[in-house]
């Protein structure tokens, strides 16, 4: 009964190794690609990717050339679920002919390992066309050519170039400085101020009555988006396909309040169960969720900031 929620687990979780070549001639390059997947409903932040081993000899006359950045992917598949994956690439080569077993490699997340499938190659020699003509070899012919000459030759070739160069580097500095930046200081400052326009956006969410008709999913999207929109511009961090984790890992960083990181992390935590565990919040956490969101843009609103911090004595 211990093993059954981590078996759960991994059930969810897929980690694939596939090869770009599985024939190759002895001391050929192929590549090894490890792709990482799991439903985005499930909070893992962190992703490491480890060889059977981690030196640049493999085993089994495995030699590692080089690898990729580890790279982080969102999609939906066609059912509608959300994925997300983490990949790399490692470049192997091996210099003996036969068939060689590449191991299993393992991906480290929360404190937990993953093993792929292995992978066989069958490395052969290269062929040689026994009937193929054989050429006389020559000498190398040394041509000394002076730096003089090179540049002789360069500014021949591409003079024009460097002239066209010259004259518009300068001309196009001239005019970014007397038309660009007199229009970016010609922006005038929108009308009504972002803050304004979501807590309308959370007036209509309370009067639509979603949780009271059942539609939990629905309104916890709609708080997520006035939510994530508010983070985004009042605290330049990104939300666009970010995890909840993540968002709460950035605000770690951010001027936010100390009071609300714990409260956001409860609200999140009901969010991603509506959205991917269909679970059914209580009265009280529908209630307090919208109030949360609706009491961090008030109390932190830019526009209402920045008006009191203009304020001189004279204006008071």
């Amino acid at each position: 009964m211990l093993f059954i929620p981590l078996g759960i687990f991994s059930q969810n979780i897929d980690f694939t190794a596939k090869a770009s070549k599985n024939k190759i001639i002895i001391g050929e390059p192929t590549t090894v690609t490890l792709e990482f997947k799991f439903p985005a409903s499930q909070l893992i932040d962190s992703v490491e990717f480890q060889l059977a081993n981690s030196t640049d000899t493999l085993g089994n006359n495995w030699e590692l050339w080089g690898k990729s950045i580890l790279e982080k992917n969102s999609y939906q598949e066609d059912n509608g679920a959300f994925f997300v994956s983490f990949t790399q690439d490692f470049t192997i080569a091996n210099f003996d002919t036969g068939s060689y077993t590449f191991p299993p490699s393992i991906a480290v997340f929360n404190s937990n390992k993953l093993f792929s499938n292995s992978l066989e190659f069958t490395i052969e020699l290269d062929q040689i066309d026994e009937k193929a003509f054989i050429k006389n070899i020559k000498p190398i012919k040394e041509v000394s050519i002076s730096w003089y000459e090179y540049l002789i030759h360069f500014i021949k070739k591409y003079g024009w170039w460097i002239l066209v160069i010259l004259i518009f580097i300068p001309a196009g500095i001239y005019l970014y400085q007397k038309f660009y930046k007199k229009k970016i200081n010609s922006i005038s400052i929108p009308s009504i101020p972002l803050e304004v326009t979501l807590l309308e956006s959370l007036k209509n969410i309370e009067e639509k009555k979603y949780w009271e008709n059942g539609r939990f999913k629905k309104y916890y999207s709609e708080l997520s988006n006035v939510l994530w929109q508010f983070l985004e511009y009042r605290y330049s961090i990104q939300t666009f396909e970010k995890t909840s984790g993540e968002i709460l890992e950035s605000l770690k960083w951010s001027e936010i309040p100390n009071k609300y990181p714990s409260e956001l992390s409860r609200f999140f935590e009901i969010s991603d169960g509506v959205k991917f565990a269909k679970f059914n919040p209580l009265q009280k956490d529908n209630i307090h969720s919208l109030e949360l969101i609706k009491e961090l843009i008030t109390n932190q609103r830019l526009d209402l900031i920045s008006m009191d911090s203009n304020k001189t004595p004279e204006n008071e």
